[in-house]
């Protein structure tokens, strides 16, 4: 049996060999990355993509769903009856929410907004009632990240990358 296993010992200048082969591969893999451009090359490349996708933006802004204005940022679910005659659903709603603007440069677009549920119960006949529960309405949005070039730390190339972000609140039964 030991006679047998012999055959399979790998010798050293084996090892060598075989480990020079993987970083002349690596190396050779980093040369020919495709998709590195300079920053303002991406950023065309990246409203195409886009554009071609169906993904629309508005003054840089990515909207998963129907543009509203921003609820005031502090509104609380008290100030409801203000809103009632509104022609915006986000404060229509018997979950009303508000649009929170987020940011992040690593991603093209670079600005989001993610809705923000202002009550914890529903408006049921113009009043709270917390025998209901007001929860986020979750959906998957593309995004573009900026991913620097190994080779060259002057130009990025895209990843699609899909973030679960709320975009509106409902009322529902809580759970049992």
């Amino acid at each position: 049996m030991r006679q047998n296993l012999q055959h399979l010992a790998f010798k050293p200048s084996s090892l060598i060999l075989g480990f020079s082969l993987i970083l002349i591969s690596d190396a050779v893999k980093g040369e020919k990355h495709r998709g590195c451009l300079p920053a303002d090359e991406l950023l065309m490349q990246a409203k195409k993509f886009l554009r071609r996708t169906g993904r629309t933006t508005e003054h840089g802004v990515a909207h998963a769903g129907s543009r509203a204005a921003p609820a005031v940022s502090n509104a609380k679910c008290s100030d409801y009856k203000q809103w009632t005659s509104s022609s915006e659903l986000m404060n229509r709603s018997l979950s009303p929410w508000r649009s929170i603007l987020r940011t992040d440069h690593d991603l093209i677009p670079s600005a989001y907004e993610e809705a923000e549920c202002l009550c914890s119960g529903c408006i049921i006949n113009g009043t709270e009632n917390t025998d209901y529960n007001s929860v986020p309405v979750k959906q998957s949005v593309m995004f573009l990240k900026k991913v620097q070039c190994p080779l060259d730390p002057e130009k990025y190339s895209l990843q699609v990358l899909y973030k679960t972000l709320p975009i509106a609140c409902t009322c529902a039964v809580p759970k049992q």
